[in-house]
């Protein structure tokens, strides 16, 4: 999955949560030893994870809590698509940056790697 994706190292500074939700335990495993990146993800996806130090900063510019709230804002396509997690739902998904509405959403999945499976799958 991770064969030419460009990983960042380990954090400055590890943080758990983000708008005040929790962030998913398996992804901050892979963020404290990877701090996200940039890259090919499997054989169809492309994308970015956002470093824990500007994932606040991220998601106030998106402005995640009115737009879509309950959800953190992790990571990008670069396309136009964000990557979210739902705390409450336990649920990772797909969010067309231009929409709010939640029917729009895709690529569930309740853990990370499954997401990435599923979003390099569905590029297929």
């Amino acid at each position: 999955m991770f064969e030419e994706f460009v990983f960042n190292g380990k954090p400055e500074e590890m943080i758990s949560k983000v708008n005040g939700m929790q962030l998913p335990e398996d992804y901050l495993i892979f963020m404290k030893e990877h701090n996200g990146g940039e890259g090919p993800l499997g054989k169809n996806n492309y994308g970015c994870f956002y470093r824990l130090e500007e994932l606040q900063k991220v998601n106030d510019e998106y402005d995640v809590l009115n737009s879509w709230p309950g959800y953190v804002v992790i990571g990008s396509d670069m396309g136009g698509e964000l990557w979210a997690y739902n705390p409450e739902k336990g649920i990772y998904c797909q969010i067309d940056s231009c929409n709010t509405d939640e029917d729009t959403y895709n690529t569930f999945s309740g853990s990370l790697e499954e997401f990435l499976i599923r979003m390099d799958e569905e590029l297929a």
